[in-house]
This record gives structure tokens, sequence and C-alpha cells, in this order.
């Protein structure tokens, strides 16, 4: 049975869900604000949703966990502040030395950024978040289990994404990246014709070659500079898109079960709200780990993450995952589209472009997952900015959404995967 078999008048009713979900983000935004990972605002808004969660579950239980909220976005002012050490090394013919600062400034960026392993977080303090999983049990014995997810916290306002949108941020992300590869390579070419320390470049006896990459640095370093004050720590946005969105879908599909005595005979609902998602996936994999015993049960388990569900004619579903490092699962991704095409729209199957959703962390913890998304990649500049508010919602893009989380349920209980 499809979801929209379910009940009479399915189309009209679910705008109750779709304006459950509305309603309730703007609670949230109006009485907790914005809400960084670890922080009070963060708790007091999954003490809510664990209290809404309550009403339409079973079981709800709000896991804690330590992280740090700000070591994941720290490569950024850490990693310019090595490239441009790597650049003065450079000019005093310490190549050496200019070639460790860049290999460091390409470890984290691949070791933070591109691969979300917390290298940096124990030079960070460390604040308390939490995961809220609520379950919605079978009626009879539990065969399968279905987990749909959002993220809890808001990430701090990317000024560049604010003051200057995509054409600020690709010129500082692809300087970055020729600054990386000119500290590698320059540093290299030093030490094959100068070696270890050659003096300073500029000195009579100095190679072209070695000014002109020099020259070629220099230019890099105001971009550079720049990069200091790429995320702004004193102010976190209120995420009422990225991702309380994502959460209330979610929340809605429980609701819409609960409120109409829908209790499916072998298949077990579950929704995570999860907390540091913007710190690198701090909560899914903290959840990930706490569970392991539950996710590993033998019952079959999959997970769906819904992230940032505003602009429908960007809707994607990722197979490929964190930047593309991560194979999600085909089969869940083949559910998410299905879904969608019962719900009227047709949603590609591709990779994320830049960064990474919970699926990601799922993934690699062993649970076949996937994630929907709907939004402007290139980014929109709501994007991780003080503009992500509650008035800036899509009523249309969320009441989709509550539809494909509602028709991949039905569907996953009927076939699995």
């Amino acid at each position: 049975m499809k979801a929209n078999e379910s009940i009479p008048n399915f189309d009209i009713k679910v705008r109750e869900y779709t304006n459950y979900a509305i309603k309730s983000i703007k609670n949230v935004c109006k009485n907790f604000g914005p809400r960084a990972v670890g922080s009070e605002a963060e708790k007091n808004a999954q003490e809510y949703m664990k209290a809404d969660l309550e009403k339409f579950c079973d079981e709800v239980k709000r896991e804690e966990y330590k992280c740090s909220d700000k070591a994941f976005m720290a490569w950024v002012p850490l990693g310019a502040a090595l490239l441009i050490l790597s650049t003065v090394m450079f000019t005093l013919g310490i190549s050496v030395a200019g070639l460790a600062l860049s290999a460091l400034t390409l470890f984290f960026v691949l070791a933070e950024f591109i691969f979300y392993k917390p290298v940096l977080d124990p030079f960070f303090p460390k604040v308390t978040s939490g995961n809220v999983y609520g379950v919605r049990k079978a009626s009879g014995e539990t065969k399968k289990r279905i987990i749909l997810s959002g993220h809890t916290d808001s990430a701090f306002e990317w000024t560049y994404t604010y003051k200057g949108g995509r054409p600020v941020v690709a010129t500082i992300i692809v300087t970055a990246v020729v600054a990386i590869l000119l500290g590698l390579g320059g540093n290299i070419y030093g030490l094959v014709h100068g070696g270890a320390v050659s003096g300073i470049i500029w000195g009579e006896d100095g190679n072209i070659a070695l000014r002109i990459i020099a020259v070629l640095m220099y230019i890099t370093v105001p971009v550079l500079i720049m990069a200091f004050k790429f995320c702004n720590y004193k102010l976190p946005v209120m995420g009422a898109n990225d991702d309380l969105s994502g959460c209330f879908v979610s929340c809605a599909v429980a609701k819409f079960l609960a409120d109409n005595d829908i209790r499916f005979e072998n298949t077990e609902v579950a929704v995570l709200c999860a907390g540091g998602e913007e710190a690198g996936l701090r909560g899914s994999k903290a959840f990930a780990k706490a569970n392991k015993d539950m996710l590993n049960d033998g019952v079959e388990t999959v997970f769906i993450s819904f992230d940032t569900i505003r602009e429908l004619e960007f809707a994607k579903i990722y197979e490929k995952d964190m930047t593309g490092m991560v194979k999600n699962d085909r089969r869940v991704a083949e559910l998410l589209q299905n879904a969608a095409k019962t719900v009227g729209i047709d949603v590609p199957i591709g990779t994320i472009e830049l960064g990474s959703t919970d699926a990601a962390a799922m993934s690699q913890a062993g649970v076949p997952a996937s994630a929907f998304t709907a939004m402007d990649p290139t980014p929109a500049r709501y994007y991780h900015t003080r503009l992500d508010t509650a008035d800036n919602l899509s009523a249309q893009a969320i009441d989709t959404g509550v539809k494909v989380a509602l028709e991949a349920v039905f569907l996953y209980d009927e076939k699995g995967i």
C-alpha cells in the first residue's frame, strides 16, 4: 500500500503535517534561536523535539556525547596561516620547512573536510551535545527498521557566503587549492635546485623560476588572509532550513502514523534528531557508535537523511556522499527516488558537490543509507548565513518532503530494499 492510499483525502490531510512542521520550525527559532552544537539552545531544542516525539513514539531517548564545537572548521584559518608561513619559508629559501607546512595544510584539509576525521578535536575544548531518538514499534515481530533523520544544530555563519555568495567563496576555495599546489610544488622545486636551505631567493644568485613561484605565492596571500574570517564563530545562524526542515519532516512522519493509528506489522519506524552535523557529523557518528548493537541486531535497517528541504528544483538524492568519498547505498537511493516518483517529482540520484550529510556517517558504520536534499548547491545565499530564518521557508518544499518521507516508509514496509 502507498502512503497516499492509507487515508482518505491524503493530499489535503498531509497539509496538517506540513503545517505542523512549519509551526514547529518557527517555534524552535522563536523560543531557542540559533543552535550551535553543544549550546544550551541546541539542548533546549532537542528537549522540545523529544517531548514532541513522546506523543508519537513508543520509546524516546536523548543520548549525550562530547565533541568540539569549533574544531571542524578550524582547518580554514589554520590552513591559511600555515600556507602564509610556507610562503615566508620559501622566500627565505628554507624549502624543507615550507614543504612541511604545505603538506600539513593538505593533511588537515583531507582529514577534516574530505574524510571528516576529528584530527583537530584534541586541541579544542569539548562541549556536550546529544541525539534524540524516537521509535514507533512494529505490531508484530520486527523484521525491518527505517530511520528518518534531520540535524538539530545550526552552523556558524560563513562570512563570504553572506557578503559575496558563490563568486567570493569560489575564489577563496580555488585560491587555497592553488596555494597548496604552489607550496608543495614550489618547495619541492626549491629542494631539488637549492637544497633544504638555499638562502633568500631574491639574492644575487636566486633562481628565476623560484622567483616566479614566489610572486605567484604572494598573489595568494591577500585571499588567504580573508580566509581567517571565513567562519564567524560569534554568529551561529538560525538554521530554519538547514536543518530544522529535515528534523520536522521526519517528526511529521511519526505524527502522521500516530494520528492515523497506523502501525506496520513487521517494520519499525524511527526518527533521529542528531546533533553536531555542522561540527563534522559528530552526532550521527556518536549515535552509530552508541547503538552499534541495535544497528547490528539482525533486523534489516535503512537510514534516510533529510537535509535542507527548501528548493525543489534542486532536489537530489545522494548515492555518493562526503564530497564523493563515501558511497551510500544505491538501493536506499532508489527507494527514495521511487517514493519521489509516487509524489510526482523526478529526483536525480547523484553525488554531493562539497560537504556531507549524516547519511555518510551511517554508511561508514555499515548501515544502508542515503540522503534527500533540496537546496541550491551554488550555494544558496541563505546557506550557513543569518538569512536562514523561519521567514525563508518553502511550504511547498516541506509538503513535498513530508510526502516523499511517508511514501519511502510505506514503500520500504511493502518491499524493503
